[in-house]
């Protein structure tokens, strides 16, 4: 019952603040290097430039406590024996084939596991120290609710704000 109070008035607080959940498409949160845009089925998360590697981490972390049934896919190019190294790292294997001489490997990184999120992360800041940016895409089965609860969990990253939200009638 309690449960249903709190979801009930988080309805009234998220309609309060200009949002209807039934009508929401996308809810856009983050600060001048960092998109998180948000949608029922998805999670995209957008770095224009390098950002600390504990902002990255909070950001899963918190994405993870929300529902940690949200799952990221990656492909990787490794030798044969490197695909053990990141099952042990907590990534799931999906499958793999060979490809000029090493193996393309897909894996499921589950966020209900604390050492593949943390793995995740520290792979995601490899990447964006070579790239300059990063762009990757998590499936979750967030709702309206679940997004609000999301964006207070950031609100504490520097300048963390509310970029845009769009609704069926935009």
């Amino acid at each position: 019952m309690l449960n249903r109070e709190l979801q009930s008035a988080e309805r009234v607080k998220i309609k309060l603040s200009g949002i209807d959940p039934q009508t929401l498409i996308s809810f856009e949160m983050g600060n001048e290097d960092i998109d998180l845009i948000c949608t029922y089925g998805k999670i995209t998360l957008h770095c224009r430039n390098i950002v600390p590697d504990y902002t990255i981490g909070l950001i899963l972390k918190s994405i993870s406590a929300i529902d940690n049934s949200t799952t990221h896919e990656t492909e990787i190019l490794c030798d044969f024996d490197d695909i053990q190294n990141y099952q042990r790292m907590g990534y799931t294997l999906v499958s793999y084939g060979r490809h000029n001489g090493r193996y393309r490997v897909t894996f499921n990184v589950p966020f209900s596991s604390e050492k593949a999120v943390y793995n995740l992360t520290l792979a995601f800041f490899e990447e964006l120290q070579k790239e300059k940016q990063l762009k990757k895409d998590f499936y979750w089965t967030g709702k309206d609710h679940d997004i609000i609860q999301l964006f207070n969990e950031l609100k504490g990253v520097s300048n963390w704000e509310v970029k845009a939200i769009k609704n069926k009638e935009n």
